[in-house]
This record gives C-alpha cells, structure tokens and sequence, in this order.
C-alpha cells in the first residue's frame, strides 16, 4: 500500500485520517479501502473552522442552498465540496476508481459495503 504524507492536512484532520485508517484495518479493509480512508478528508481547506463544520451540517438539511454555497473559492465552499475536490485530486493522481468514487461519496447514504464500511470508520475516529 502506498503511504500518504498529511503535509496539507490540519493537525485535527491529520489524526483523524490516521484514526479511519486505523478503525479500517481494524474491521478487515484491504489496502485500497484503507487508502480511501485515509485520503477522504484531504480536500478540507486548511483554514476551516468550527463554524464552517457547523455551516456543513445544518446544510445538510437545505442540499439547494448547500449546492450553491458550495461553487466558489472561499474556505466555506471548499470545505463544503472537499468530497468531490478530494475524489478529482484522487483522479489526477491517478487512484483507482474505487477509491475516487469512496471518496467522491463519503458524505452520501451509503449504497455499498465498503462505503458502509467507510462511514462507520469515519464516525468511530471522530474524538
């Protein structure tokens, strides 16, 4: 499995890739699940605040208002739109498929077992 160096990461968001990737290996994933995982958050901008989380999810019951709020260059619209900006950045880097579209969907209801798997990864490596 290839390593992933969190040079772009905010400290939080660094542990708490490390942390899914832990909780994945721990539940049995293979390397590309765990990668996934690992890389999910990596679009989140480094200047995210609390707010901007707080913003993402009452959101989260206005999916019009969030899809505009989310085009755009400001710290909100990226970090409301890091899934689909993570899974491009995974694109470009030529990942697999799989682990785009892990990515890509990580936000979504899951529809398979690995993004089952990776929501609940997410959840338990919340501090």
């Amino acid at each position: 499995m290839q390593t992933w160096r969190y040079l772009a990461f905010p400290r939080g968001d660094e542990r708490h890739a490390q942390r899914t990737a832990e909780v994945l290996r721990r539940l049995g994933a293979d390397d590309e699940l765990v990668l996934a995982g690992t890389l999910h958050d990596r679009a989140k901008p480094k200047e995210t605040l609390v707010w901007h989380r707080i913003a993402g999810v009452l959101l989260q019951g206005a999916p019009a208002l969030r899809r505009r709020l989310a085009s755009g260059d400001s710290t909100l619209a990226r970090y409301l739109d890091h899934a689909a900006r993570g899974a491009e950045e995974a694109r470009r880097e030529g990942r697999s498929e799989r682990v785009v579209q892990l990515i890509a969907r990580h936000h979504a209801e899951p529809r398979s077992t690995d993004e089952r798997l990776l929501a609940r990864a997410d959840r338990e490596a919340i501090p």
